[in-house]
């Protein structure tokens, strides 16, 4: 989905919505959705008997992914016609993601502790 969104023309992107407002929280949103849905994967692999430290080694990596993802994928906007990179975008997809793996560590644990 987030690639398919950076696929589109500048013009193409600019009709589904010319809000800086609304575009900065389709961002956020977007990966808000990637964090959380990264630690639910990884959570998979990494979460032990240590639970303390894996879950702080699997908020790490799904950190890591998203930044490296949102690096990217700012980067391949670069290529296409009317848009640009943008490193306030990878801020903000930065901080989109941060909120959805806190949001599914903390409902990790509360799943778990039944």
């Amino acid at each position: 989905m987030i690639f398919l969104f950076s696929s589109q023309p500048g013009e193409e992107s600019s009709k589904i919505s010319n809000d800086l407002i609304i575009r900065k929280l389709g961002h956020f949103s977007e990966y808000m959705t990637l964090g959380f849905f990264s630690f639910c994967y990884l959570s998979n692999f990494f979460i032990g008997n240590n639970k303390k430290k894996d879950l702080k080694k699997t908020v790490i990596l799904s950190f890591l992914f998203s930044v490296i993802y949102a690096s990217t994928d700012e980067f391949h906007q670069t290529f296409v016609v009317g848009r640009d990179g943008n490193i306030v975008d990878v801020l903000i997809d930065s901080s989109g993601s941060l909120v959805g793996i806190l949001l599914s560590s903390i409902l990790y644990f509360l799943v778990m502790k039944k």
